[in-house]
């Protein structure tokens, strides 16, 4: 039963089925001939050399010839397995290497294709959460002087920490570059203490966070010429989100003047710290 556990966890590695039962073989006995292989695992005695010979170029095993017999012997574990990382590791930084690569080659291909959309295309509908969060992370990209949000619930991160982060680190790459970005946030929600730890890390980075009670609309200005607008929806779940966005600078700066309004009203953003140790005191 342990043999076939550790057949299964060496062929998640990448290592074949046979050379698994060989290596196998050749650690509980030390050294076994081509025949002796053959007897305890089965391959075929015709394969077993061609499978040998794949793990000694592996570095699993050694041949080695005693008399007229040839024999195969296993290389200690932590040898095997430190250059097996060492692969892995190779591999991984060979495929980001060429993935970069990729990406700097399509991105003008990408900026060529965006500047031939019609004018007329300036409306663009999104109702799924996955097409939203990577329309929002596109948006924020290539934004240059300034980013406006109206943020309130539902969220297409959908609570996955992954795709909060990767929202987060576009947020951070323009702050680092420049832009200027000034968020309002709804506060009338149950996840007042996660909202707050999202706030801190963006505030850290540069972000300027408010609060306010309770937000018109859910919102983002780009640059005062894109807008992203949430449309509510009475007749679907409230947790369903339908997103707009509207390339129109006479829009941008309108919703940017509301958004200005309501930001000379709002409270700093610690308030929300008080409010998260109220809410945990009621709840002892």
């Amino acid at each position: 039963m342990e043999n076939d556990k550790l057949l299964r966890e060496l062929m998640e590695l990448g290592i074949s089925e046979t050379e698994s039962k060989i290596y196998l073989a050749l650690l509980e006995k030390r050294e076994l001939s081509a025949l002796e292989i053959h007897e305890l695992t089965n391959v075929p005695r015709t394969k077993v050399y061609e499978i040998t010979q794949k793990m000694i170029y592996r570095g699993m095993c050694i041949a080695k010839n005693i008399g007229n017999k040839k024999k195969f012997q296993a290389i200690e574990p932590d040898r095997v397995f430190k250059k097996l990382i060492n692969d892995f590791q190779y591999q991984i930084d060979t495929k980001k290497e060429l993935a970069s690569k990729i990406a700097k080659t399509l991105e003008p291909i990408y900026s060529k294709g965006m500047r031939n959309v019609d004018i007329k295309d300036y409306v663009e509908v999104i109702n799924d959460m996955a097409s939203i969060h990577e329309r929002y992370v596109c948006l924020v990209k290539n934004t240059k002087h300034e980013l406006l949000g109206f943020v309130k619930s539902p969220f297409a991160t959908q609570k996955k920490s992954t795709k909060l982060a990767e929202q987060e680190n576009t947020e951070f790459e323009i702050l680092k570059k420049g832009a200027d970005a000034r968020v309002l946030y709804e506060y009338k929600t149950r996840d007042i203490g996660e909202l707050y730890e999202h706030m801190k890390r963006c505030v850290n980075e540069g972000e300027k966070a408010r609060v306010v009670e309770k937000l018109p609309i859910k919102m983002y200005i780009f640059d005062r010429k894109y807008v992203l607008m949430a449309l509510s929806d009475n007749k679907k779940n409230s947790s369903n989100l339908t997103m707009l966005v509207i390339d129109n600078p006479g829009l941008a700066e309108a919703t940017a003047m509301l958004f200005n309004f309501l930001w000379e009203q709002a409270k700093d953003y610690t308030y929300l710290e008080k409010l998260f140790s109220n809410k945990k005191r009621k709840n002892k």
